[in-house]
């Protein structure tokens, strides 16, 4: 039979988490994956020199990982570096919530006390991690700091002195064996960029690149085109700018030639996604070739099968033209999926008997196929973090005569392409369309405030580089990934703030007020649970005071320090929201943190908005006046009541008000979402909950008889 030539395309990438306002990154994952796959991957591949491979490095990625290198940290760095014996509440809150952040499987359950940390914090829900609290010790938390960044570490450190030493050691770690690990991150950090370099430079490995903050380049070229794959999707404004899908190509090319050396041949044009309109961008902007999927050419072309997947092709478009090469999806999809849940020996043998008899199948003289997946996702679901699936594989190719492992550009040099594509088809790698990015209410929102934001700009390139930065990077595609009902993470909240916080630093870089908009979560609110829900109607008196110790005993509480988000969004006002009824009133309580409410002014305003099933009420006061019920105001629809009309407030060491649900206008049975929201200077300074609502249901006689029997 001909040879098989084999080209795995490897696509490392994580969204640009840079917080402009505080200086650092929000979220660890470039520096957990970089020492893990983003050092692993190339470092097994260096040990089978007669192997060849292809990896996409996104530049915003590679941006990361040299501020590292600057010095900075992320947001996780830092309170791992903390002694654990000076964190705060706010820290260890954040802490037990967030640094059991992996796959338990593989990155916890493995490791005894790890293990055993995990099980003592029971969940990450708000009334478990407030318990941990009061059990962690001092001891605990240095622990968690530890195996939190110890866990990720992958193979290609496994036997460094300090990851051997501390994983026999297991538990008791000082603050010096600490340090010493995220030292030894950060040294890694810096091996990455010149292992890519040297391999590169030995001709074993191709680098590539992908428009600088990865946006979906159709998307960016024109959110109309998503109706060619999605005739009846509600799409948001049109967002119609050719020329940012030109420069994040442009400086997505400049940043890899001035890192690399050599300008980069080959792109990934984000998720795959590709549309007539990008080839002659990419072809003019120097690109000699672009990937995407299988579904994409077969849906270009009409016709499907090895025969057709297996070569490269011309991709033409009004006078340009690009080569194009396709992934197989379901043998991608592998790696990436399915054998991680069998032997390296299995593993290996199935994907180059497939291999083989693909290119068997096709017919083709130089048969390509071309593998294209994440580099850095699949390694934590190997229980070896892949180093014997890949050690057999990149074995076995070396040693198959009948397999030549090569770089795209050296493939197509030698057989360059000869059909043509004259209708490139338009969409992605997951279902040939773009319905993970746009078309759901929040993807919708989301555009719509980035065409709002990019309105003000004529010219990127006529700006100032801050503010040119945050544009592109409020164009990159994770936002609106995680935007909609496809996606979700324990981060969420996170991923719509720095959306949000691009787009107000374009206005701000530009010496300009950020749209009021950008103030509020695009992220649809969720029912939230409270540590405690309402059990027993209360009646306490409204004076402002614990009057006495029973006085909010059965009520429903909340605090925000413990739901781990006050580290991102700052520190919270409120210590703790306690709410409650009884057959006459709706009850409110908050405990304000007086150190926080003494530094603000007078003009701060507390509004909680209450919506039913028919209308929404809104209550508004200012807590630092001198006399809090002259400010106090019940607005449903067009009335307004004030004062002792609207109902009973009063604030002295904690705040407590009472409404009539007469006034609310809210009757039995109606379940009740509401959230509160806190004004400085007219500007929103928090929100409670962060997002999603707090909810309940207007009791009747027996809701105290229900909530016994519960």
């Amino acid at each position: 039979m001909s040879k098989l030539y084999l080209a795995f395309l490897w696509h490392m990438h994580q969204p640009f988490y840079y917080d402009w306002e505080k200086g650092w990154l929000s979220l660890p994952w470039v520096r957990l994956h970089a020492v893990k796959a983003y050092f692993d991957l190339p470092f097994i591949l260096s040990s089978y020199p007669e192997t060849k491979s292809n990896f996409n490095l996104v530049p915003s990625l590679l941006e990361q990982i040299l501020y590292y290198e600057e010095g900075k940290q992320d947001l996780f760095l830092k309170l791992s570096l903390k002694p654990a014996a000076e964190l705060d509440f706010e820290e260890k809150s954040f802490i037990l919530k967030y640094f059991f952040s992996c796959h338990w499987d593989t990155l916890i359950y493995p490791f005894p006390r790890y293990h055993e940390l995990l099980i003592k914090r029971r969940s990450d829900k708000p009334q478990d991690i407030e318990k941990a609290l009061e059990e962690f010790s001092t001891q605990d938390f240095l622990d968690l700091q530890v195996w939190f960044n110890l866990t990720w570490i992958g193979f290609g450190h496994e036997n460094h002195p300090v990851v051997s030493e501390l994983k026999t050691k297991g538990r008791h770690f000082t603050e010096d064996e600490k340090k010493a690990l995220l030292e030894l991150h950060l040294e890694i950090l810096k091996k990455i960029i010149p292992l890519y370099r040297k391999l590169q430079t030995k001709g074993q490995i191709e680098i590539t690149f992908t428009p600088y903050f990865h946006p979906i380049l159709p998307l960016i070229i024109d959110t109309d085109l998503a109706r060619r794959n999605l005739p009846q999707a509600p799409l948001p404004p049109r967002f119609q700018h050719p020329e940012d899908a030109s420069l994040q190509i442009k400086e997505g090319i400049s940043f890899h030639e001035r890192l690399f050396g050599v300008k980069p041949k080959g792109m990934w044009p984000s998720e795959g996604s590709v549309c007539p309109e990008l080839i002659p961008i990419a072809a003019q902007a120097g690109v000699s070739w672009m990937a995407s999927d299988e579904e994409v050419l077969y849906r270009s072309l009409g016709r499907s099968g090895p025969q057709v997947l297996l070569k490269p092709y011309r991709a033409l478009f009004e006078e340009n033209e690009v080569a194009m090469i396709f992934r197989h999806h379901e043998l991608s999809d592998r790696i990436g999926f399915v054998y991680r849940g069998v032997s390296p020996d299995e593993a290996a043998d199935d994907l180059i008997k497939t291999a083989k008899g693909l290119a068997k199948t096709s017919g083709l003289k130089e048969p390509l196929l071309v593998l294209i997946l994440d580099g850095e996702n699949p390694w934590e679901y190997y229980p070896d973090g892949g180093r014997g699936f890949l050690g057999r594989l990149f074995e076995k190719i070396s040693a198959d005569e009948e397999i030549v492992s090569v770089t795209v550009s050296e493939y197509l040099e030698n057989f360059p392409p000869q059909e043509a594509i004259t209708n490139l088809y338009t969409g992605s790698w997951i279902n040939a369309n773009f319905d993970i990015w746009i078309g759901h209410e929040e993807e919708n929102r989301a555009w719509e405030l980035l065409a709002r934001t990019r309105s003000i700009i004529d010219d990127p390139n006529a700006i100032s580089p801050e503010a040119k930065k945050a544009l592109l990077a409020a164009e990159g595609s994770d936002w609106f990934w995680w935007y909609g009902e496809h996606f979700t993470s324990l981060f969420d909240t996170e991923f719509d703030r720095l959306f949000r916080n691009h787009l107000r630093q374009v206005f701000l870089a530009l010496g300009k007020e950020p749209l009021i908009d950008l103030s509020f979560p695009i992220k649809r609110a969720k029912a939230i649970e409270p540590e405690e829900p309402p059990v027993a109607f209360i009646k306490p008196v409204i004076d402002g005071r614990k009057t006495y110790f029973f006085e909010w005993i059965g009520a429903g509480r909340f605090m925000p320090a413990t739901v781990g988000e006050a580290m991102y969004l700052g520190e919270s006002l409120i210590l703790a929201l306690y709410f409650g009824f009884n057959l006459e009133n709706f009850y409110l309580r908050l405990d304000f943190k007086q150190k926080i409410l003494d530094h603000l002014s007078e003009e701060v305003v507390v509004k909680t908005i209450l919506a039913g099933g028919k209308h929404k009420v809104e209550i508004k006061f200012k807590p630092k006046a001198k006399d809090i019920s002259k400010t106090f105001i019940l607005a449903r629809g067009p009335f307004r009541l004030y004062g002792k009309d609207a109902g009973d407030i009063s604030f002295q060491e904690i705040l407590e008000l009472a409404i009539p649900f007469e006034n609310l206008g809210l009757v039995k049975g109606e379940k009740v979402n509401f959230y509160l929201e806190i004004f400085e200077n007219g500007l929103l300074r928090e929100r409670i909950p962060r997002s999603g609502n707090l909810t309940f249901t207007v009791p009747d006689e027996n809701f105290e008889q229900v909530m016994w029997s519960v």
